[in-house]
């Protein structure tokens, strides 16, 4: 194991530690525990899977699956705010650690492993498809419970303060050294990637922070820079190599700006909390996976004039979007069931009393 995949690591668990903190006040006290085995069962299947199929090297699926814990939280908190008792949030995170993330992270690199033209293959520096297009798309469904389950909101006040900001900063540094040793060695594009890492969200934030002032949100400020850097670092993640300064700050603050105005419009806020993070992100997220077709250095639209260029990763990004909900409606669907089943037996139980 090398230097840069031992570093990776630490930094995946920095930004476990970071997440944790900032979704405590969704969590209400409870362990993930359901996280924490959907992590480890996811990589016990991916890497395996990953380098006997030989779609990348172990380095590669070990700095993958070192991010996938953070990411789980994250699902596991929209799970929770939106009803799902424990055995759910264990079906819900299993589904996605064990039947998502893996196949989502070897399935399009062998369908394009073959290719030889630039303008049929796609370029997905961090494995923002099985990371982070798969995770935002696995909570669209999360509506199903709304009005039956135990919902709890974010307290954005526990959002605002000097914690808070500890953990966002801690989340973003893990950001930047995790995305730079993907790379595996140090090399000419080592500063490409600290560079894109470190504007990308910051630009992200700022276009957040805007929206909000902007359309009056009275979000407090630090939750809408800690919402547009995650927004940036989504972005980000895909052309961390391929997408060159100041193309960077651009998609950076596309992203942020297009994050905001999802999140904040009004048809969503009838939904879920998770339903609209999961469409701000996964919004910000299109917006970072077809900058490289199209400003990358060399294969982009922009430089080469290569229209052909888009259509591979527009099918990837839609396959991976429309599995990623296949398989999470039947364990939506379970949690509701279980939900309304619940609410009748606690009716019935009033109702006798």
């Amino acid at each position: 194991m090398t230097p840069l995949v031992v570093i990776g690591l630490a930094a995946g668990g920095i930004a476990t530690l970071a997440v944790f903190r900032l979704v405590s006040p969704v969590l209400a006290g409870r362990m993930v525990w359901p996280a924490g085995g959907a992590a480890l069962a996811s990589a016990a299947v991916t890497i395996p899977f990953g380098v006997l199929t030989r779609a990348g090297t172990p380095e590669y699926f070990i700095g993958l699956a070192s991010f996938t814990l953070p990411v789980l939280i994250l699902l596991e908190a929209a799970a929770i705010g939106s009803g799902a008792d424990r055995t759910a949030r264990w079906v819900l995170m299993l589904a996605w650690g064990v039947l998502v993330f893996p196949v989502t992270a070897v399935v399009p690199l062998l369908f394009t492993a073959n290719c030889i033209r630039s303008d049929c293959r796609f370029e997905d520096f961090g494995g923002a498809l099985p990371l982070f297009v798969s995770s935002t798309v696995f909570v669209f469904l999360a509506w199903l419970p709304a009005g039956i389950g135990r919902r709890r909101g974010v307290d954005r006040r526990a959002l605002s303060g000097g914690m808070a900001l500890v953990a966002v900063a801690s989340f973003w540094l893990a950001y930047v050294i995790w995305l730079t040793s993907l790379e595996g060695d140090f090399d000419v594009y080592t500063p490409r990637i600290l560079v894109a890492a470190a504007v990308g969200p910051a630009s992200a934030a700022l276009g957040w922070l805007l929206v909000d002032r902007l359309r009056d949100t009275h979000s407090p400020p630090l939750l809408s820079v800690g919402c547009g850097l995650l927004a940036g670092m989504l972005a980000t993640t895909p052309g961390a190599v391929t997408v060159s300064f100041p193309w960077s700050v651009v998609v950076g603050g596309l992203a942020g700006i297009v994050a905001g105005l999802v999140f904040s419009t009004r048809a969503f806020q009838s939904t879920s909390v998770a339903v609209r993070w999961g469409l701000a992100l996964f919004s910000a997220t299109a917006v970072g996976f077809l900058a490289p077709p199209i400003s990358g250095d060399t294969v982009g639209i922009l430089f080469s004039a290569q229209v052909s260029a888009l259509a591979i990763p527009a099918i990837a990004f839609v396959g991976v979007a429309l599995y990623s909900v296949l398989v999470s409606a039947p364990a939506w669907i379970l949690l509701r069931r279980h939900a309304t089943r619940a609410k009748a037996a606690r009716d019935q139980s009033r109702s006798a009393t």
